[in-house]
C-alpha cells in the first residue's frame, strides 16, 4: 500500500486525468474548473441525495449543466446513481435518488481525509457517509455473483423513514443499515422492523441486516442480523 503522502497525490492526479482527458470522449466540456468542483462536492456528500440547485450555485453553473456532467460522471463509473425503491402499491416513498462515489479512497483524498480524521477526538461523523457508500460498493461486488438477480435501491417514507440500503430480490427483500459504531442495540433496526411489519414490505419476506464496525456476529432473532464491515 502506498503512504498516505503519496496515495492523496495520486488520487487527485487521476481526477484530473478523468476532467482533462476521459470526460473528453464523451462529451465536451466547457467549464473544467466547474467539473471539478462537481466532483469535489459529490465526494462530499455521497450517500446523499443531490440538490441540483444548490450543486449548481456552488460551482458557478447552471442546473442543466450540472445534470449532464452527473451524467457523465456517472457513466465514468464514478458516483453510482441509487435509486428509490418503490412497492408498486403504496405512493408514499420519497423517489429521489441518492449518490455514492464509488471509491471511497479517491472521496478521501479530495476531502484531505487521513486516518486521524475519524478518531473519536476529532470529526468521527465524517464516516458516516464514506461508510455507507464503501459497503454499498462492497455488496454491488456481490450481488453480481449471484444467480438471482438481485437490485439495490435506497428507501425512504414520506414520514422520513430511512432504509440505508434495499436489495430486492423478487419476493425476498434484504433491509441494509450502516452503523459507524462498535456496538449494535434493537433499537437500530426500528425502521427495519416497521418495514416488514407495517410498512410497504410486509408483502414480502423481509430479513434485516445491521452492518458495523465491531468483530461479533450475532442476531436478534425473527430474520434480524448483525455483521462486521469486515466481513465483507
Amino acid at each position: 500500500m502506498l503512504p498516505l503522502r503519496s496515495r492523496q497525490p495520486q488520487c487527485r492526479d487521476y481526477i484530473d486525468a478523468v476532467v482533462e482527458r476521459d470526460v473528453g470522449d464523451i462529451n465536451l466540456v466547457r467549464k473544467p474548473d466547474g467539473l471539478r468542483i462537481v466532483i469535489d462536492q459529490m465526494a462530499a456528500r455521497s450517500a446523499q441525495e443531490i440538490n441540483i440547485s444548490e450543486l449548481a450555485k456552488l460551482s458557478r453553473l447552471q442546473p442543466v449543466t450540472v445534470e449532464q456532467y452527473l451524467d457523465i460522471l456517472i457513466r465514468l463509473s464514478m458516483p453510482i446513481k441509487l435509486g428509490a425503491w418503490t412497492s408498486g402499491v403504496s405512493k408514499r416513498e420519497i423517489k429521489n435518488p441518492k449518490y455514492h462515489f464509488a471509491d471511497s479512497g479517491i472521496a478521501c483524498a479530495l476531502r484531505r481525509f487521513t486516518k486521524d480524521t475519524f478518531s473519536i477526538e476529532n470529526n468521527w461523523q465524517a464516516l458516516g457517509g464514506l461508510l455507507e457508500s464503501f459497503v454499498l460498493n462492497e455488496l454491488l461486488r456481490t450481488v453480481r455473483m449471484q444467480v438471482a438477480d438481485y437490485r439495490l435501491y435506497h428507501g425512504r417514507s414520506a414520514d422520513q423513514r430511512e432504509i440505508d440500503i434495499l436489495i430486492d430480490g423478487g419476493s425476498l427483500l434484504v433491509c441494509v443499515e450502516i452503523k459507524a459504531s462498535a456496538s449494535v442495540c434493537s433499537d437500530d433496526f426500528k425502521h427495519l422492523k416497521w418495514f416488514s411489519k407495517d410498512g410497504p414490505g410486509r408483502s414480502r419476506t423481509c430479513t434485516g441486516i445491521v452492518f458495523y464496525l465491531g468483530q461479533e456476529k450475532f442476531t436478534f432473532g425473527d430474520r434480524r442480523f448483525v455483521l462486521p464491515v469486515s466481513a465483507l
